[in-house]
């Protein structure tokens, strides 16, 4: 095990604090959202005192981050003796046609990669990726390429969990990826070409114990019936989907099979509903229980929140699944209405629906619009509708939109409003006394 603790460690005290205390502190004083201003902050740190510079300089833990930044240039070399045996993460970000000597200085340390983020314009990075990663934990690789006949670091990565591929040519040995926990899948392409769905089946094959998948739609249907992969561990998808005639949306989920799936995330250009409503449609009818749920749905301007509660105690309600659809332009609100529609038809009979919504959102009018059904009688839009919460922007509209909306929908038993006056929020409910 790689030791934390400075590499010359005179006693267990700075002052008044026990050692390893004190390094927590100044851990968790670093932003780590920008790290190579850690590392120019350290520096910095170590002025304060004597004591401060050894104990800084001589923590192999504070000079783990290797960034390849010309504010940084001029010390790397520095910070990676600094770092001893440590775990490195590496960070490398060039789109010029130059690569410089970085990767190189970097290679000979493979062994010790915790963790690797490579942003480039496809440059084939192949050399530096083909020998065993033992500690390699996150891989993330954003417009690079490799040969045809790459194995990424050997097939070696016993601790590699995350991997994200973003505009990627995909080498065809994938096999470092069968312990893999998160995978992400954006603008993928095959050395040779665009990826078919049978190309995105094999790398699923290659990670049966994923807990996340992130992907896009762009993938060839090549229109081959496969058995569904099972994901016992699958707890989080998100689709990003546009405009797909050749339905592939429909062939990615029909091929994942994830009984224990508690979110479903998909962000759609308006051009594409019929792809997610078959995607949603899919999901939701998985949900199907035998005990009775409650539905929250929260609709914005730009997205439906569906999720389930489960009726565990009544003071304790456990969370089930959820399925969160975001319109990436929201100027049409109808695909928002048909996926609401579609999501309706789904809802078990015995269930109790809330809703959350912006009291200016075209959906509200929705819902005050009674449907003629084919045996000319009319009902409510969400007729298993309960109760409804309305966020407003000024709080004088409250009584008049809470009346009015309780006069028309008197199946609703409560109604909720949530209005900004100045800085704090006003809630009032409003229980509908005009039910029939």
């Amino acid at each position: 095990m790689v030791s934390m603790q400075p590499v010359h460690e005179p006693h267990g005290f700075l002052g008044p604090l026990p050692l390893e205390l004190f390094i927590s502190i100044i851990t968790l004083s670093l932003d780590s959202a920008n790290p190579l201003d850690d590392l120019i902050r350290l520096e910095q740190l170590r002025l304060v005192s004597k004591t401060w510079l050894w104990t800084i300089e001589y923590t192999p833990q504070f000079w783990t981050y290797i960034p390849d930044d010309p504010k940084a240039s001029a010390r790397i070399n520095e910070w990676i003796k600094k770092s001893g045996n440590a775990p490195l993460r590496i960070a490398y970000r060039n789109f010029t046609q130059f690569h410089g000597p970085f990767m190189s200085l970097l290679y000979p340390l493979l062994h010790r990669w915790k963790s690797v983020s490579i942003s480039t314009v496809h440059w084939n990075v192949s050399a530096f990726l083909d020998k065993p990663a033992p500690l390699l934990e996150e891989l993330i690789l954003r417009g690079v390429s490799f040969g045809p006949d790459t194995s990424l670091f050997a097939s070696a990565t016993p601790s590699l969990a995350v991997v994200e591929f973003l505009d990627v040519k995909v080498p065809r040995d994938l096999s470092c990826l069968k312990d893999l926990k998160s995978l992400q899948l954006r603008g993928v392409t095959n050395p040779s070409g665009k990826f078919t769905i049978g190309r995105l089946y094999d790398i699923l094959s290659a990670s049966p114990n994923l807990k996340r998948l992130n992907l896009d739609t762009n993938y060839e249907d090549d229109t081959c019936r496969r058995d569904p992969l099972l994901f016992p561990d699958l707890a989080d998808i998100t689709v990003h989907t546009t405009f797909d005639p050749s339905e592939t949306t429909s062939a990615i989920v029909s091929m994942i099979e994830a009984p224990n799936l508690t979110n479903l995330s998909t962000q759609f250009d308006d051009l594409a509903p019929a792809p997610v409503l078959r995607l949603s449609t899919s999901w939701l009818r998985r949900q199907s229980l035998d005990q009775p749920k409650e539905y929250n749905v929260t609709i914005r301007l730009d997205s439906i929140l569906v999720s389930v509660v489960l009726k565990g105690t009544s003071s304790s309600p456990s969370k089930g699944p959820q399925l969160l659809l975001s319109l990436r332009r929201p100027t049409l609100i109808n695909p928002l209405i048909e996926i609401l529609e579609t999501a309706e038809r789904l809802i078990p009979p015995c269930a109790v629906v809330t809703m959350d919504v912006d009291g200016t959102n075209p959906i509200v009018d929705y819902l005050k619009t009674p449907r003629a059904e084919q045996d000319g009688t009319q009902r409510w839009p969400l007729p298993k509708l309960r109760s409804i919460h309305f966020r407003l922007s000024d709080a004088s509209q409250s009584f008049a939109l809470a009346s009015d909306f309780a006069r028309t929908r008197r199946d609703v038993a409560l109604i909720t409003t949530d209005a900004e006056v100045g800085t704090t929020h006003a809630t009032s409910k409003y229980y509908n006394t005009t039910r029939t």
